[in-house]
């Protein structure tokens, strides 16, 4: 992968089954073949690792920028800000990010049994801390609740023609003495994901990056997109039900490869294995 003191990349990609997604592009989904576009979709991911045999699990260092910072990086694209954009690098809000940027402890080269493992979410310990004293961009406005329940691990915000949908990923069931306050403990629900993907010795990208895609209909799938199937993490509702399930995906299929997940690890015949965490 390089000398590891160089900077190194993973790209993050996009799609609708097999057609690449952005701001710019519609998909048809539901029993009605509805058209959707984009208003917002961006996620965080945190403890970042990839392993090879040579060099075992690596936790990576992220490089400082406006899109990440610590252990966490912020993930996606406001498309309502990117309309109005004014360039700005001080307000990630404005801009769309689709990599990270990082280092590793020592070279690492991939083989057959390599892999990228991650966490979507943000890690409790920074996750109930005051958003404004945080450092971008664990200071968005936009992905975060209040201090009792914390960030918006992810924000996917859809709309079609005289409706909307959206799917608010975080955790709940926080306990504090108000709900200005930030929980002493874990949530009874944490709603983390854990990720772990194969990597082979061909996956990079033709930029020689690694490369991951996120396929927007495999979140989504068997989910009715309508206003009332809105989710913001509710553990009754039937949408996010199957939305966590969704993200669950593979959890406890033996031949995980044969199926496909909402991460996939790109030019591998392997898909994404996600599990909660915490």
């Amino acid at each position: 992968m390089g000398n590891s003191s160089n900077e190194q990349r993973i790209d993050l990609s996009l799609s609708w089954r097999d057609a690449t997604l952005d701001c710019q592009t519609t998909f048809h989904a539901g029993k009605n073949n509805k058209t959707w576009f984009i208003e917002q979709f961006q996620f965080f991911i945190s403890d970042i690792e990839i392993g090879s045999t040579n060099a075992g699990w690596q936790k990576v260092k992220l490089a400082k920028t406006p899109f990440q910072n610590q252990n966490t990086a912020l993930i996606g694209t406001n498309c309502q800000t990117e309309k109005l954009h004014a360039k700005d690098l001080t307000n990630v809000a404005n801009d769309a990010n689709w990599s990270i940027k990082y280092t590793t402890p020592t070279d690492i080269i991939l083989d057959e049994n390599s892999g990228i493992r991650f966490t979507l979410g943000v890690p409790f310990e920074v996750n109930h801390l005051n958003p404004i004293s945080q450092q971008s961009p664990l200071n968005l406005p936009s992905m975060f609740w209040i201090w009792q329940t914390g960030h918006k691990f992810l924000r996917l915000e859809l709309a079609a023609n005289h409706e909307k949908w959206l799917f608010h990923l975080g955790s709940t069931g926080c306990k504090s003495v108000s709900a200005m306050r930030a929980p002493k403990s874990n949530c009874l629900y944490p709603n983390r994901f854990n990720f772990e993907l194969p990597l082979g010795i061909n996956s990079k990208n033709a930029k020689g990056n690694l490369a991951i895609n996120v396929d927007l209909a495999e979140l989504l799938k068997h989910v009715e997109l309508s206003a009332s199937s809105s989710c913001q993490s509710e553990q009754n509702n039937k949408s996010c039900q199957q939305l966590f399930d969704n993200l669950l995906l593979n959890n406890q299929i033996k031949s995980a490869e044969t199926e496909p997940g909402v991460f996939n690890a790109v030019n591998t015949n392997h898909k994404s294995k996600g599990s909660t965490v915490e």
